[in-house]
């Protein structure tokens, strides 16, 4: 059995989120009305090889309204899918806080301790706690 061939508009569409349409759409425009404008304007004042590295910097643009205008064309927008974070191990979930600016991370080796203490309304500290090691402690200050 012969394939079907595929036409030259038979692509399987990209998947973006309005947020990513957005964004696609805003670059072209932004090309289209400011970018191309102002280099054709350059292109007519410059010699020699300025006009032509305008030249090329207008065809890369030209280009590449092409193909952001194709990528319009060729996408379905999708919904993000929010992340269960109940099926994310507590390992991977400590990994990537610890990326994060507002997070500081203490890391204790099996022979160390650390006294955790609490602020008491009459301006003292009250042990808590004490944690021996090994342990990861992670502090948010957000």
């Amino acid at each position: 059995m012969r394939e079907k061939k595929k036409k030259r508009g038979d692509k399987n569409p990209v998947r973006l989120t309005l947020e990513g349409y957005d964004k696609i759409v805003q670059e072209r425009e932004r090309i289209l009305k400011e970018r191309l404008p102002n280099i054709r304007a350059e292109i007519q004042e410059a010699k020699g090889f300025e006009k032509e590295a305008l030249e090329r910097e207008k065809d890369f643009l030209l280009h590449r309204v092409l193909s952001l205008g194709q990528l319009i064309n060729n996408c379905k927008i999708i919904e993000p899918t929010p992340i269960d974070l109940s099926k994310v191990s507590t390992c991977e979930l400590h990994a990537e806080l610890v990326k994060r600016e507002a997070i500081k991370e203490i890391v204790l080796s099996p022979e160390q301790s650390l006294s955790m203490t609490q602020w008491e309304e009459s301006c003292r500290f009250e042990p808590l706690l004490t944690v021996q090691g090994p342990a990861r402690i992670l502090i948010n200050e957000d």
